[in-house]
């Protein structure tokens, strides 16, 4: 084979080389990636176990709460601010059981 036919074929094999490199770097970046990610979702807790502060939440927060929707967490935002679970037994829909299931993720805290 002529010189210049070698020269070919070992440009294009360092081509493929550096590709393959290039694979093997971007597949290793996206393991990483993923495991950090997997990580932060374990490590940042479930949502529906997190203390919710009924004079501050949202009502998307508020409606984690054990027995708790949309509905009634819109309840909850209108009869701000709340000093003591108890406070919360004036909210239409929320009973002695309702509160009972909710008061281990209360907190009240001032705005």
């Amino acid at each position: 084979m002529s010189d210049a036919f070698n020269k070919l074929l070992e440009e294009r094999q360092a081509r493929n080389q550096q590709s393959a490199q290039m694979q093997r770097w971007v597949f290793t970046g996206l393991i990483i990636l993923g495991v950090a990610l997997v990580a932060f979702i374990m490590l940042r807790g479930d949502p529906s176990k997190q203390p919710v502060n009924v004079n501050t939440a949202s009502v998307a927060q508020l409606a984690t709460l054990p027995s708790v929707g949309p509905a009634i967490a819109e309840k909850i935002v209108k009869g701000r601010p709340y000093s003591k679970p108890e406070d919360l037994l004036k909210v239409p829909g929320i009973g002695e059981k309702t509160l009972e299931k909710m008061r281990p993720r209360l907190k009240f805290e001032a705005k």
